[in-house]
């Protein structure tokens, strides 16, 4: 594990600047920015049930990645439980780091200051080409990566974290072929491992160590 930043008591002092550039003397003392955790970016592959139930099973017992995102249950559910799992997870180390973390509803209004995490799931296919990452039959990938930005909310328009590079329809299908936004990527964090539960927490251990990081240059 890497090495914790500092104790909450200094992280007001040390990150005031982040927030604005003076303040008068009179003024009250400046708080620590807000780090919003926002839901990343997993794709559901498109799941038609056989009618059997023995080939169903067949199927969720072969054709399942058996790495960090295997499982038996639906798809649907489940991705919604990793993106969860993550947040969450990061949200919490954060906060333990010291800083003032707080996770984004899905689809909620950003605020004009403090900063947000954004991130997305991403495989690599034959062509080695990177693709959002799916949970679904057929998604047979077991090393995943997670490809993370840090945004500064006072920033008039945030770019995008990355564009599909398919022509037609098919660039908004599950797992479609991205290209990431090199201006606004932070960092890539390989996702690999038979136990889901201990992947994600420690994938969002090294984003936190990362984002701490990156807040405390951005201080001195």
């Amino acid at each position: 594990m890497l090495r914790r930043w500092m104790q909450p008591a200094v992280v007001a002092a040390s990150l005031g600047t982040l927030a604005v550039a003076s303040c008068a003397a009179d003024s009250a003392p400046l708080q620590p920015p807000i780090v919003y955790v926002a839901d990343f970016d997993l794709d559901v592959a498109n799941v038609k049930p056989d009618s059997g139930p023995g080939s169903r099973l067949r199927r969720f017992g072969s054709a399942l990645p058996s790495g960090p995102l295997r499982s038996s249950k639906d798809p649907q559910t489940h991705a919604k439980e990793i993106v969860a799992e993550m947040a969450e997870n990061l949200t919490d180390d954060l906060n333990k780091a010291g800083i003032d973390a707080r996770r984004m509803s899905p689809g909620a209004a950003l605020p004009a200051t403090g900063w947000q995490v954004r991130g997305v799931f991403l495989s690599v296919d034959d062509g080695n080409r990177l693709r959002r990452a799916m949970v679904g039959f057929g998604a047979g990938q077991t090393d995943f990566q997670v490809a993370v930005s840090l945004d500064d909310l006072s920033t008039p328009t945030l770019p995008p974290l990355y564009e599909s590079t398919e022509q037609g329809s098919s660039k908004d299908k599950p797992g479609a072929v991205i290209k990431l936004n090199p201006y606004v990527i932070a960092a890539k964090f390989v996702m690999a491992g038979q136990d889901e539960k201990s992947t994600i927490k420690n994938t969002a251990q090294q984003i936190s160590d990362s984002v701490v990081e990156k807040l405390k240059a951005k201080a001195q």
